[in-house]
């Protein structure tokens, strides 16, 4: 929450505003201050020289008002080392709540914290606001506008109650495209991790981390350290670990040969997870724990051990006796009586704990983190069902993206979806984890930055005041409601192919485009043989019609109306886009074309493309030419994605042709070899 606090005005009766332009300031550090935050204060310098073209001196002592410079002083309210009175400052609240406020009569800025991550939301608060680095600047390809000087109000009193949510995390999951783009340059690989700051984030979920044989975590670790951030681990990552390094740490560590994965050998599973305790502890790293117990990697633990039992009942109560050993297990190591530690219901511990078999720990800091629904993203049965008399926090993973059936390369759910799945469940309990897996994260910065502003403070959050403001940031005033409706009727554009089921969510199901992707594949494999209902559930799919959930006896039918349906849509969009660039100023037209343009315009061509390709599939005649015509409309979309490709983000989609979940190059070459075989047989 922000209070906007102005100080009577008799105190500054007569006053001017403090003026900041070279020379005539300084920064304030604490030499014994924490490295996260002499980061943050040394970006805040760079942010300077962006927009002002030179970087302010740092000290680490005020000099004093008889100087006659301003300081802008930072301070960390829980370091012991610092170099004021603390005292004297202006009070703050709890946990990461942070401060802005002059002190104009000492001609002093203060930027306060109540602890790291409060400091380093202060020093970034103030680089938004009055610098006008937006948190997006990286991702947005944002330009600076030059100033000579900036006015700070001597009655500016920023202030920044704790969030809401305690852990806001960020899951980059399915990173076909972020990994090589991340592994070219140091500032591809790390500017995530400041972005995560801007926009006041605090926690990235991992997968395991746990190194052999020397106590150490994964170096990727090192880089949430150097920023500040926690680490988290996923649902199939206990303690940090998971049992795909079960043969690895026995061989390692203790030079033998790996025991088979037994229940009955309890006592090999408590000393694998006590290396990896062990480890996280030694470490020092800022960690949210996480209990679980499933199999080799993301699957159920009856896959992996020859003696689980049959049935559901007694498969929950081997669950709830492993997660209650590895919470004492926790306790004890860290000597805290009450961690705060997860548990994640996904898949079937979801269904268990909808039928009441799962039992998992309860106590005041246990955050019970529920999972929105496989492939379409609502709440699920388990949340609905949730005895919300169970002493507990929640906590509440939504996807962006999703690896098999879900967004990929343009975003769909939307920052409304968003909104009303995180509502539902703190309305259940009070939620306090956050967790969006948002994969390449570039398509989605739109949305994950509506969850960073909802999960700081949801009472005051709303999703059309948020985007508003948004669009005022990102492309300019004169043109933020029009670029806002252009939003709107982007995600409404996607084919909803089944109704909604759940009480007052719109878009529950949606056709995202890694379905179009299954669909190419699917059918293009046995494009000779016509079925009219030709798509099969992926492999290992536990709901029967969930990979697609095309409404309808007639699979192709569906899909040749509901393309013509959204490809209409996704045209008219595409065309306002279109016709609104020239008018934004210069400054804003890159990130519009990125952010919404450019996916509009993929999607429409992307629409076309699969309709002719249905069209040639169910009918012989003219099959070549609507072959050509999915073809050409194909190559369209990937021209708009690839426009997108400049600065920093050249060669952005190489991953998505290498092995990519999509692969538009792999379903063009498919698209070639029918047009080939059919070409032919039509001459």
């Amino acid at each position: 929450m922000l209070l906007f606090i102005v100080r009577s005005a008799w105190i500054f009766a007569g006053m001017n505003p403090l003026v900041l332009s070279e020379g005539n300031f300084h920064i304030v550090v604490s030499d014994g201050e924490l490295s996260p935050i002499k980061l943050a204060v040394k970006t805040l310098q760079r942010d300077f020289k962006s927009v002002m073209g030179f970087c302010p001196s740092i000290v680490s002592i005020p000099t004093g008002r008889e100087a006659g410079i301003t300081e802008l002083i930072i301070v960390n309210e829980s370091t012991a080392d610092s170099n004021v009175n603390k005292s004297e400052l202006r009070p703050l609240d709890g946990f990461e709540s942070h401060r802005l406020y002059t002190d104009a009569s000492a001609k002093r800025i203060y930027l306060i914290g109540k602890d790291m991550r409060g400091t380093i939301y202060a020093i970034y608060t103030f680089s938004e606001k009055f610098l006008n680095v937006p948190p997006l600047w990286f991702f947005s390809s944002w330009k600076p506008q030059k100033k000579e000087q900036i006015e700070i109000p001597c009655n500016l009193d920023y202030f920044y109650k704790s969030p809401q949510v305690r852990y806001r995390a960020w899951f980059p999951n399915d990173t076909e495209l972020f990994t090589p783009w991340r592994q070219r340059t140091v500032q591809n690989n790390e500017a995530w991790l400041e972005t995560m700051l801007r926009l006041k984030l605090n926690t990235v979920e991992m997968e395991q981390t746990v190194t052999y044989s020397d106590y150490k975590l994964e170096e990727s670790v090192s880089l949430l350290h150097k920023y500040g951030l926690i680490l988290s681990s996923t649902h199939h990552t206990a303690c940090n670990n998971n049992l795909v390094a079960w043969k690895e740490y026995w061989r390692k560590v203790r030079g033998i040969t790996p025991p088979k994965l037994l229940l009955s050998d309890e006592k090999s599973l408590r000393e694998f997870w006590q290396y990896s305790i062990e480890t996280v502890c030694r470490c020092e790293q800022e960690n949210l724990w996480t209990i679980a117990f499933r199999g080799i990697g993301d699957q159920p633990y009856w896959a992996a051990f020859e003696d689980a039992p049959i049935g559901e009942k007694e498969r929950a109560e081997v669950i709830n006796r492993m997660l209650r050993t590895q919470l004492e297990m926790i306790k004890e190591r860290t000597g805290n009586p009450n961690p705060f530690v997860r548990v994640t219901f996904y898949d079937e511990l979801s269904d268990l704990l909808a039928k009441g078999y799962l039992k998992p720990p309860v106590g005041d800091n246990i955050l019970w983190t529920f999972v929105a629904a496989r492939r379409d993203h609502y709440p699920n049965d388990d949340i609905v069902s949730f005895d919300t008399a169970t002493r507990v926090k929640l906590g509440y993973y939504m996807n962006f993206q999703f690896t098999s059936t879900g967004a990929h390369l343009a975003a769909a759910e939307g920052p409304w979806k968003m909104e009303f799945n995180f509502r539902y469940v703190n309305s259940r309990r009070p939620l306090a984890l956050s967790v969006v897996n948002a994969g390449n994260l570039r398509e989605f910065v739109m949305e994950l930055s509506a969850n960073a502003s909802m999960m700081w403070d949801m009472t005051a959050y709303d999703t059309d005041e948020f985007l508003y403001d948004f669009c005022v940031q990102y492309f300019g005033e004169n043109h933020a409601e029009e670029v806002m409706q252009l939003y709107r009727d982007y995600y409404h554009a996607y084919w909803e192919q089944k109704n909604a089921e759940f009480p007052g969510l719109e878009r529950q199901f949606i056709f995202h485009d890694l379905r179009y992707a299954r669909v190419f594949k699917q059918i293009g494999e046995r494009f000779e043989h016509f079925s009219p209902n030709p798509l099969k559930d992926i492999v290992r799919e536990r709901v029967p019609g969930r990979s697609f959930r095309i409404e309808g006896s007639n699979q192709v039918d569906s899909l040749l109306s509901g393309m013509e349906r959204t490809f209409g849509k996704f045209d008219k969009v595409a065309q306002r886009c279109t016709e609104l660039m020239p008018r934004l100023l210069e400054q804003y037209r890159c990130f519009f074309r990125d952010n919404l343009s450019a996916p509009c315009h993929y999607m429409a061509a992307l629409s076309h493309s699969l309709y002719h390709f249905l069209w040639a599939y169910k009918y012989i005649e003219r099959r070549t030419e609507h072959l050509n015509l999915s073809i050409e409309y194909l190559e369209k979309a990937q021209e708009m994605l690839y426009s997108t490709q400049h600065g920093v983000f050249t060669d952005w989609y190489v991953g998505d042709s290498l092995h990519g979940k999509f692969n538009i190059p792999a379903k063009l070459k498919q698209l070639y070899k029918l047009r080939d075989r059919y070409g032919k047989t039509e001459m």
